[in-house]
């Protein structure tokens, strides 16, 4: 038990990679590990596509802000929210089916979340390291275009995954008071709270050099915090932070349309 919560409380995310190739007996393990995650009804409501084509992985990489540990991974994953299965189901069984309601969308989007994050465990208990990778999001249709998602199928996240060139970096969380409620929501102390992960961070190192959008801040003097760092993504009004785009494809994709 203690061997399994060390494990599970040392994630890090991947970057780098060597050229050590993922196994197929490890990638249809990592994808069988990732069935086993819990699934609202059982509907199961999510497809799992792999690439290793060299090709495709470069495509996805400008895709998706040109990072290149997509390029140079052994195994891209993307994790989709997939009504499709369903509604094929629905039409042969000659039942209705509703998948335009956003009830359906959270489960979809729900069950292709937890998977993903099962992978990611299966792929570190063999070795594996690995990111996930919310910008594919930068470009949904050529996304979905290249992946020939059908209707009511999106790509919610991806995930490189290869050997590790060092062993990743355990950023510090939150302290769990920040995050955890008893019995109701209660924020009465959040400040201290943040102001504590403040300094752990600064001890830590993760934000040096990484200040986010200095020219639009040339007074600011104080320490870049978690919360300097946090409140200027969140402030973020460009087009790849804020995806207003999404909304309009997630419709055409037959989700959210009530």
């Amino acid at each position: 038990m203690d061997d399994i919560l060390k494990f599970l409380n040392n994630h890090g995310s991947v970057r780098k990679f060597t050229d050590q190739p993922i196994t197929v007996e490890d990638e249809e393990t990592i994808i069988k590990t990732a069935q086993r995650s819990p699934t609202s009804s059982n509907l199961q409501a999510y497809s799992i596509i792999g690439i290793r084509n060299q090709k495709t992985k470069e495509k996805f990489a400008v895709l998706s802000g040109n990072q290149d540990h997509i390029k140079n991974c052994s195994l891209f994953l993307i994790f989709c929210a997939d009504l499709h299965r369903l509604a094929l189901i629905n039409k042969q069984k000659g039942y209705p089916f509703h998948g335009e309601y956003t009830e359906m969308f959270i489960i979809a989007t729900g069950d292709s979340t937890l998977v993903a994050g099962r992978a990611l465990m299966a792929a570190q208990a063999l070795g594996l390291g690995g990111v996930m990778v919310g910008a594919i999001h930068n470009d949904p249709e050529k996304v979905s275009q290249l992946l020939a998602l059908p209707e009511f199928v999106f790509p919610v996240m991806g995930m490189s995954l290869g050997y590790p060139v060092a062993p990743p970096k355990i950023k510090p969380r939150l302290p769990m008071k920040a995050i955890y409620h008893q019995e109701k929501y209660n924020d009465n102390n959040i400040e201290i709270y943040l102001h504590e992960y403040d300094k752990r961070i600064d001890e830590f190192g993760y934000l040096k050099g990484r200040e986010k959008s200095p020219e639009k801040y040339p007074d600011f003097k104080g320490l870049y915090s978690w919360q300097e760092h946090t409140a200027r993504r969140m402030a973020a009004d460009d087009v790849l932070s804020l995806r207003s785009f999404m909304k309009s494809f997630l419709k055409k994709k037959g989700f959210m349309k009530k």
